[in-house]
């Protein structure tokens, strides 16, 4: 019973983790994603653009 509690535990624990990351993850793409775009669009090819989302 103890390894069955420490399993549901666990992977309630991965879950919610998921669910804390999935909004700042979803941001960090979006944001790279335009940055990338710009970046083609324009041909600017400044290091600093595609730092900055980075971080």
């Amino acid at each position: 019973m103890d390894e069955a509690v420490f399993f549901d535990t666990l992977r309630q624990g991965l879950w919610v983790a998921v669910m804390i990351s999935t909004p700042i993850l979803t941001v960090a793409l979006v944001a790279g994603l335009v940055v990338g775009l710009f970046q083609a669009l324009t041909s600017i090819q400044e290091m600093t653009l595609t730092f900055a989302p980075k971080l």
